[in-house]
């Protein structure tokens, strides 16, 4: 189905252009970036109950190995332990386990905290451990976090707390996934006996974090309470309680924020910005995210270069950032953005650079639909209706790529289809572009850039390309930074040229919470840490 055109929209936003024509200029640039938030003051009293609201709406499970959308890891990150965790600056940080050793590039040791419990009171132990990363390894539970093991030859217990990791050839992504819900650990015993039930409403989970499962009200609330007696003894949360509502629409979402019924909320609606700025802390962090559009079907009408070229060369990029995003994101030259640049900056900055900047250009994009018999036949384009800013711009993508002569219909999905897109080959049926925002894990841009290899599982449209495949599998196994870079940045040079995925924005990370609260800095990986541990009152 087709979506209303977006061009009276756009326009009716104060101080911007038409969303789908906006062109020329420096959109590297930003000048409308907000003030990034690096500390806050930390809180000094204790809270009864905070109210937090999922953007996105209510997740579908609190099962960890599904801690893939912002939904479910909102909620489980306070609840379910890894092995490790990432500190401010992403340093690998101990949780569950205390140390790791790499005695040779295939080899990791780690040794696993002793007196760590279940909120059951059960020790957690290396069955436990080794259950929770097999049970995500198992295919038939659908989990995305199987990836990180394309390169794994074996893993077990080699002593009463330690467990020892093989590989078959050098993966330098491997121990970032330590710290991801790629090693949350579960209580086996709890998890078996609640079969397919785990993680839902009335079978509930079994981890040894911060807060604990304390009840889900299905369609109304999720409430956590405190694990006080969680084993890190070091911190106490100062919030009692957290309940999780599920307020999708952005004007309710702005309504309850501006009244007080709502505590706060990641994924601030860019509408509420001036609302809410003057009313509690509306607060922006760097991204590790990348909002961009997929070539699921390669073998249509996107078979041929030139629609890629000319998808790229309509897409109105200083109307997304402007208008869309209000200015607190930035247009991407590539598929990952600056901040995830966590090593070799000088490398990555300087080949960056060299890739064309992200501007509208529909003299190009008419002159390639001309002379393209592909470019004319019809695309689907499907994207989740549950995100706002992407509707607009699926909305807006669509419109000008019809003034030109294209034929894009519009898919909108539900959460529960997104969700599906990532994990079924049968809900990518009939598709041909889609559109996303992901995040990295963690600073390393070869996590997503491995994805497009020769038959990764993330790689949906089967993109196929020798040079491109060795780069990215040198980069696998090179420890050294600057020439891992390198390596990186050759695979992301042909990656702009060949235009398997048109990166468009990395958006902030943002976050919003009331007057009378304090100590949360928005970052990246509140995903997967437990955020609410610093949160409280002022």
């Amino acid at each position: 189905m087709t979506r209303p055109r977006l061009a009276a929209l756009a326009a009716a936003i104060a101080g911007s252009c038409t969303l789908t024509a906006c062109g020329g200029g420096d959109s590297a640039t930003n000048a409308d970036a907000p003030e990034i938030t690096t500390s806050v003051p930390a809180a000094a009293t204790g809270v009864g109950t905070v109210t937090w609201n999922l953007a996105t709406g209510e997740p579908p499970t609190l099962d960890p190995a599904q801690s893939a959308l912002e939904s479910i890891s909102t909620v489980v990150a306070n609840m379910c332990e890894s092995l490790f965790a990432f500190g401010p600056g992403y340093q690998r940080e101990p949780a569950l386990a205390t140390s790791l050793d790499h005695p040779d590039p295939l080899t990791y040791v780690i040794r696993l905290r002793e007196g760590a419990r279940f909120w059951n009171g059960d020790p957690v132990t290396p069955e436990d451990v080794m259950y929770s990363v097999n049970r995500i390894l198992d295919p038939k539970l659908g989990s995305s976090w199987l990836g990180w093991a394309q390169n794994l030859d074996g893993m077990k217990a080699t002593g009463d707390h330690e467990i020892t990791i093989k590989l078959k050839k050098p993966d330098v992504l491997v121990p970032n996934f330590f710290a991801t819900p790629a090693f949350a650990v579960v209580q086996k015993e709890f998890a078996e006996k609640a079969g397919k039930s785990f993680g839902t409403a009335g079978g509930g989970v079994m981890c040894t974090g911060p807060y604990k499962f304390a009840g889900w009200s299905q369609g109304q609330n999720i409430t956590l309470t405190r694990n006080d007696a969680w084993w890190n003894a070091s911190v106490k949360p100062k919030v009692k309680n957290l309940r999780f509502t599920f307020i999708t629409d952005p004007s309710a979402q702005t309504a309850a924020m501006a009244s007080g019924d709502v505590d706060g909320q990641y994924i601030v609606p860019r509408s509420a910005h001036k609302q809410l700025v003057d009313k509690g802390n509306l607060l922006y962090g760097e991204s590790l995210a990348t909002t961009f559009i997929s070539v699921i079907d390669q073998k249509g009408a996107l078979s041929d270069p030139a629609t890629r070229q000319a998808l790229k060369a309509l897409t109105p990029y200083e109307g997304i950032t402007k208008s869309v995003y209000q200015g607190t994101a930035e247009p991407l030259r590539a598929l990952t953005p600056p901040a995830t640049w966590g090593y070799a900056g000088k490398v990555y900055k300087q080949e960056y650079q060299k890739l064309p900047e992200p501007v509208q250009d529909l003299e190009k994009a008419k002159k390639l639909v001309s002379g393209s018999a592909k470019a004319k036949e019809k695309i689907v384009l499907a994207y989740t209706t549950a995100i706002e800013e992407e509707t607009r711009i699926a909305t807006a993508v669509a419109d000008t790529a019809n003034q030109i002569g294209m034929q894009i219909e519009l898919k909108p999905l539900t959460g529960e289809q997104y969700g599906a897109m990532f994990a079924s080959a049968e809900a990518r049926k009939g598709v041909d572009l889609f559109l996303s925002t992901g995040y990295l894990d963690f600073p390393e841009p070869l996590e997503y850039y491995q994805y497009f290899t020769t038959g990764h599982f993330y790689n949906f449209a089967g993109y196929d390309n020798e040079a491109y495949d060795t780069a990215a599998a040198t980069a696998l196994g090179t420890e050294d930074p600057a020439e891992r870079a390198r390596q990186v940045t050759k695979a992301q040079a042909i990656m702009a040229k060949e235009l398997p995925n048109i990166p468009l924005v990395s958006q902030y990370v943002s976050v919003y919470y009331g007057p009378k609260l304090t100590g949360l800095v928005p970052r990246q990986y509140y995903l997967y840490t437990p955020w609410a541990i610093t949160l409280g009152g002022k």
